[in-house]
């Protein structure tokens, strides 16, 4: 089997982060003192920071990621794995430092006063996003210890793998969908509230699924994952 020696997140990935820490020290001698920073279940502001630690705290997370997306798969017990799915590596790690860019915005317009919609609408829609293209790559992942679906049944056996990131998919873009409908359509107070609660349930029942997929395997079970 071939070996994986590509690189971690993509490089629009790292021109996001750029952009977005130039941003965010361009922008931070105009934010207030101290703005939200924490939206709580209910959509309003439960924690607030220094436009600094603002500014800063989340840059220096997207680069924490970047750089562990690049080390990430060489610590892998089943890193030969990674070649078949290279491309779903790269860009599940530059979605996710996407959404936290698009998180950075949110905070940085919503603490000038330049968010025209309610934070918490916006931030429940995103998580939605999120889901269904996470969701949409699903079924392109192979077994491994860092993305994915993994629960004991899904890291025991390759078939139950297969079975339930399948389902997995199907699933979690239609929960994704639903997640930003009603983000956008039931009261602002409740749209965070909903959006996890779907999302919750979506993975709750994602690894009883694997369960089940394990308990009652095919007729032709696939053969079981060795270290």
């Amino acid at each position: 089997m071939r070996s994986y020696h590509g690189s971690g997140a993509p490089m629009w990935a790292w021109v996001v982060w750029g952009i977005v820490s130039l941003g965010s020290v361009f922008m931070a001698p105009h934010l207030p003192t101290r703005i939200p920073s924490h939206i709580g279940p209910t959509g309003f502001a439960n924690g607030y920071s220094s436009r600094w630690i603002v500014a800063l705290l989340q840059p220096a997370i997207m680069l924490l990621i970047l750089l562990g997306w690049e080390g990430l798969w060489r610590i892998d017990p089943w890193r030969e794995n990674y070649a078949a799915m290279a491309p779903t590596y790269r860009f599940v790690g530059g979605l996710i430092v996407g959404f936290l860019a698009l998180v950075q915005t949110l905070l940085l317009l919503n603490g000038i006063g330049w968010l025209l919609w309610n934070v918490s609408r916006l931030f429940g829609a995103l998580l939605g996003l999120l889901l269904a293209l996470l969701a949409n790559v699903l079924p392109r992942v192979q077994p491994n210890w860092w993305i994915g679906i993994r629960t004991p049944w899904t890291l025991s056996s390759e078939a139950v793998w297969r079975r339930t990131h399948q389902l997995g998919g199907q699933t979690g873009v239609i929960t994704g969908f639903a997640v930003i409908a009603t983000s956008l359509v039931l009261p602002a107070t409740l749209a965070i509230e909903s959006a996890t609660s779907l999302i919750l349930l979506w993975a709750i029942a994602m690894t009883v699924a694997s369960y089940r997929f394990f308990a009652d395997p095919p007729a032709k079970p696939g053969s079981r994952l060795r270290l």
